[in-house]
């Protein structure tokens, strides 16, 4: 028992291990990163559309974005908000922003003063209010030359172009906001007047429904313009000449099922509007995700404008709009991080009171490993892996984008042969030359931010020495010459003809011989084909045949050489006749029957079978 105890106490205690280890990661992950991730793919997404000059684009881009990143913890002097040295106030200051307002991405140079205002504000320089950009302008001056300072009941407020109203509530909102996180007093007589003609725009009459319109009073409402309408009153009024309570009403009212707000009477949520409209929620003392601003769906402003984020990290205006991407994420990320530009609460008004300075968030993609390591070299191999791990700090930044991620090897793009992924990358190189090379990784997040990694190696493996290759040389190998001894003919000594001593034989006459001499005896048989009859011990006549043949060769030997002797014979006899010149017996001269003879012993003597 005591040992199966210790067998189960083991994985127990892995377990136990595993467990408090990520717990501590967990809380070490939440120590060093507290925001969510809505909020960081948003800082993902500005950090991104941050130019060389340190700004975003525009002097309207860059002064939202100052608003969104510093309500996110960020401060603009850390060196995470620096390009090539600069940063958003450079980039202000260097710009004209008075002949910026002209631009045609300005559609309200009011609101577009402001917001520089409360930017400079919460880049802790409130002291360059009254010398800003490249040429030194006061930007509250210049606001405040947008306000109608004549007599009548439109006294005190601001538009774009007056006499006309057009967006004047829109515009005399943003301009006492920025006032007062600038730090004019409340009763300075501008900001008095600004105050009073936007409290007199509540449709509070008898029959209204306690919203504002863009314009002036009597016009339709909308959240848009009620939001920053309650934020602005909030701060410059006491609240006895408008009413807090009929505003909250319509903006409960104008709510929609998924949580939002939109910035007409009738159209779809609109990420300002909602925006606006959480703020405002702040500013009454309340919080967007309290039960009050929670839909019967589940819900609530800020759920509102969280699916509205894209995957690059920026929001969009709308469900279906992509503008002003940088303005939009801005203003969004000032209400996700529950910052008020006006509230009961004077310590909440933001700018005014960023608030604590987090930890800077890291935007770029990190590296985690990287192969082969700067300046390493090869000597023994040709081949060459290239390696990386990266990370975004995913889940809170936008992530690594695989497909916008490059590999260069000696300035040549290898990223279509290479493996990249969301994590890694790694490709291997063959039959590298020696010599000194590189290879550049362009990283990149879905956000668009870059981050350049350049690493050199060296290959310089030895060159084997060529072994020369065997010649082989073909000598011949002389034939031997026949040696041939040189002939020398012996001269020809011709043999002395001896002519014969004939001595005649006295004449007598001789029997008569016959012309042809007659040879007896028995008849030599001719060779036959035809089987002979078996002999004995039962051997065919085939099988004696050849003995038979041989036999009477044998036989015929004697007779031949007795033949040729009685020829030769005869013939001395006729030789003899004829050089006597003899007419033998039988006609014609001893000559002529000698040649007779001889013609039939030749018959004679030639077998059978040749006939």
């Amino acid at each position: 028992m005591r040992m199966r105890s210790k067998i189960w106490l083991v994985p127990a205690i892995a377990a136990l291990l595993t467990t408090s280890f990520a717990a501590s990661v967990v809380a070490a992950r939440h120590v060093s990163e507290d925001r969510s991730k809505f909020v960081t793919r948003g800082l993902d997404y500005l950090h991104a559309r941050q130019d060389e000059g340190g700004g975003f684009g525009s002097a309207e881009n860059t002064a939202m974005a100052v608003l969104g990143a510093v309500a996110s913890g960020e401060r603009m002097g850390n060196s995470a908000w620096h390009v090539k040295g600069k940063n958003p106030f450079d980039s202000l200051q260097a710009t004209d922003l008075v002949a910026a307002s002209t631009s045609f991405q300005v559609t309200n140079a009011p609101v577009y003063y402001s917001r520089l205002i409360m930017s400079y504000v919460a880049m802790d320089r409130l002291s360059a209010i009254g010398t800003a950009g490249s040429k030194g302008v006061n930007l509250l001056n210049v606001l405040l030359t947008y306000q109608n300072t004549a007599d009548g009941v439109n006294k005190g407020a601001f538009a774009p172009s007056l006499p006309s109203l057009d967006s004047a509530v829109r515009s005399t909102a943003w301009a006492i906001l920025a006032m007062h996180n600038a730090g004019v007093s409340r009763s300075d007589s501008r900001y008095l007047l600004a105050e009073q003609w936007l409290a007199a725009q509540q449709n509070d009459a008898a029959g209204g429904d306690g919203g504002w319109s863009s314009n002036e009073v009597g016009g339709t409402s909308d959240a848009l313009d009620t939001a920053m309408a309650y934020q602005a009153l909030t701060v410059s009024s006491d609240g006895t000449d408008w009413s807090p309570s009929l505003a909250r009403s319509f903006l409960q009212a104008a709510q929609h099922a998924n949580g939002g707000f939109s910035s007409t009477a009738t159209g779809g949520t609109d990420a300002e509007a909602t925006s606006a409209g959480a703020q405002a929620i702040l500013a009454m003392g309340e919080h967007p995700d309290d039960a009050a601003w929670t839909t019967t769906s589940g819900a609530t402003p800020l759920t509102a404008l969280q699916h509205l984020q894209q995957k690059n990290g920026a929001y969009r205006s709308s469900s279906s709009g992509t503008l002003r991407g940088v303005i939009v994420t801005g203003w969004t990320l000032v209400a996700l991080n529950k910052k008020p530009f006006g509230s009961q609460d004077e310590s909440k008004v933001f700018p005014k009171n960023p608030g604590s300075a987090h930890r800077a968030f890291k935007f770029r993609p990190q590296l985690r490993s990287i192969s082969p390591k700067n300046n390493t070299k090869f000597t023994h191999t040709r081949i060459v892996l290239i390696r990386a791990t990266y990370t975004d700090i995913y889940p809170k930044g936008t992530g690594i984008n695989a497909r916008t991620t490059k590999l260069f090897v000696d300035d040549v793009n290898k990223s279509r042969p290479a493996v990249i992924g969301d994590y890694g990358l790694h490709l291997t190189l063959k039959n590298v030359a020696n010599g000194d090379h590189k290879y550049t990784i362009e990283l990149r997040d879905r956000a668009g931010n870059l981050k350049l990694i350049e690493r050199k190696f060296t290959v310089n493996v030895a060159t084997p020495t060529p072994q020369p290759t065997p010649t082989y040389t073909y000598t011949p190998i002389p034939y031997p010459t026949a040696t041939h001894s040189t002939y020398t003919p012996k001269p020809y000594t011709p043999t002395p003809t001896v002519t014969p001593t004939v001595t005649p034989y006295p004449y007598s006459p001789s029997p008569s011989v016959s012309a042809s001499p007659v040879i007896s005896g028995s008849p030599i048989p001719s060779p036959s084909t035809s089987p002979s009859p078996a002999g004995v011990g039962g051997n065919s006549g085939g099988g004696s045949a050849a003995g038979f043949v041989g036999g009477t060769l044998l036989a015929m030997l004697p007779i031949g050489a007795v033949v040729s002797y009685l020829l030769l014979h005869r013939r001395e006899e006729l030789l003899g006749a004829a050089s006597q010149g003899e007419t033998l017996t039988g006609g014609g001269s001893a000559w002529e029957r000698f040649k007779r003879t001889l013609a039939k012993s030749k018959d004679l003597t030639r077998p059978s079978s040749r006939e």
